[in-house]
């Protein structure tokens, strides 16, 4: 059946907690502040169901294209909808859906990536460090010079509006470590962590862990799954989120479609 353009939330809801986890992202992207910059096609099977689901997010500097369906079909559906994709994002993919975005969009490059999560039930509260400060506007300016040192990262200042921003500055008052949201929508009751970075030089200090474990426990008082990426390789930051009590869920890939260097 041909690519569909996709309107109707509840449908989408109803696809999409089949899997909550692995589906955090989409899920969230459903909420209000976020489904302003959402455009969401599909497609079905024989009896009308969806088979094949879409999100081009457009509230990034770089278009985001992420996928969700078993596969089936998925070949078809990349190459019919190629005239609704950006010539230029950033995708994420599951494991069992790259081969098919690799025979439409083939690219070098793509990162294994873990999806982590954790149910509110079962996290164990930690003790918190008193030098995680909550950020907002006010810190836009050390908050980009931070990330200057991390070229990849998704993020933007308007999702300082959550709330749920968290960071640690050194003695010189400089911004050291920080994370947030990617997305947080009370309403399908799911939060993805996300744009952690601690700079090069604080590394070991405890300083993510500190950041992190305040992030969950403020974001437990507004919904009772989180969820995060981490790279398949990157063992220590693998093992910070397993001791804050994330576990992993499934794998998937990261990766670029109309860089210099993809095509």
């Amino acid at each position: 059946m041909p690519v569909e353009k996709l309107t109707d939330r509840e449908e989408l809801r109803e696809f999409l907690i089949k899997d909550r986890l692995a589906n955090a992202y989409l899920l969230g992207d459903l909420d209000p502040a976020y489904y302003q910059f959402c455009k969401w096609y599909g497609s079905r099977q024989d009896d009308g169901t969806l088979r094949n689901v879409m999100l081009v997010y457009i509230g990034l500097s770089l278009p985001v294209v992420i996928m969700s369906g078993n596969g089936e079909g998925l070949k078809t559906f990349l190459e019919e909808s190629r005239s609704v994709v950006p010539d230029r994002f950033h995708f994420h993919v599951q494991e069992e859906q790259m081969p098919a975005l690799q025979q439409v969009y083939p690219t070098e490059g793509a990162e294994a990536m873990i999806r982590m999560g954790l149910e509110r039930e079962d996290f164990e509260p930690v003790s918190q460090d008193d030098r995680v400060e909550r950020l907002g506007h006010r810190d836009t300016a050390a908050i980009m010079e931070l990330y200057e040192h991390y070229p990849d990262n998704f993020f933007e200042p308007y999702q300082l509006e959550t709330g749920y921003y968290f960071g640690i500055r050194n003695d010189d008052d400089r911004l050291v470590s920080m994370g947030g949201v990617h997305v947080l929508s009370e309403d399908y009751d799911v939060a993805v962590i996300g744009n952690l970075v601690t700079h090069s030089e604080y590394r070991g200090q405890g300083l993510a862990t500190a950041v992190t474990a305040r992030l969950v426990e403020e974001l437990f008082e507004q919904v009772s799954l989180l969820a995060l990426n981490v790279g398949k390789e990157n063992k220590p930051a693998v093992r910070l989120y397993e001791n804050i009590g994330f576990e992993s869920n499934n794998i998937f890939y990261e990766g670029r479609w109309g860089e210099p260097d993809a095509g």
